[in-house]
């Protein structure tokens, strides 16, 4: 059956919430210091020929002097705008980096497969020091897909969507 699409792509970047009426991707993965290269860049680059809605949880407002404590106000509106967007999206995608420790991503991972594994795709290369726990927990919790580097990760979404749309 076809879902509803207004037959453009879309970012939406935090604090917005639209409403989403097309299939969609919400990104989790390691924080790059560019805002324009950087996997999810790509990523989002390769679903453009697309009706869908990328979210993007990369919050160009961050402050690093928040508190990153439940009673900071613009701290937990950030968190919270991530945890609801992965409640709505078709599709959520995780990235983990070799080299970078990615602690939220590994958290966001636990919680988000454990309640949506056919939502979730999982990309983990070579290299990333805790691979072996986010392969385990991946297959495990039987997640949508799990794909060993970039190249991969853009395929298997792009095909994903695809399905969502047709």
């Amino acid at each position: 059956m076809s879902r509803a699409q207004n037959a453009e792509f879309t970012v939406n970047f935090p604090p917005d919430r639209p409403k989403i009426t097309q299939p969609s991707v919400i990104l989790y993965g390691a924080i790059e210091s560019s805002p324009t290269e950087n996997w999810a860049t790509s990523l989002t680059k390769s679903l453009s020929h697309l009706a869908v809605t990328v979210i993007n949880p990369r919050c160009d407002a961050w402050d690093s002097t928040w508190d990153e404590d439940i009673n900071c106000a613009p701290f937990k509106k950030q968190v919270d705008w991530e945890i609801d967007h992965a409640d709505v999206a078709d599709l959520i995608v995780f990235y983990f980096k070799p080299g970078t420790p990615c602690p939220i991503t590994l958290l966001e991972l636990g919680m988000h497969a454990a309640r949506f594994p056919q939502k979730c795709i999982v990309c983990c290369p070579k290299g990333f020091y805790k691979r072996g726990n986010v392969e385990i927990v991946s297959r495990r919790l039987e997640v949508l897909s799990f794909v060993e580097d970039l190249e991969g990760l853009e395929m298997v979404v792009q095909d994903k969507l695809g399905q969502l749309l047709a």
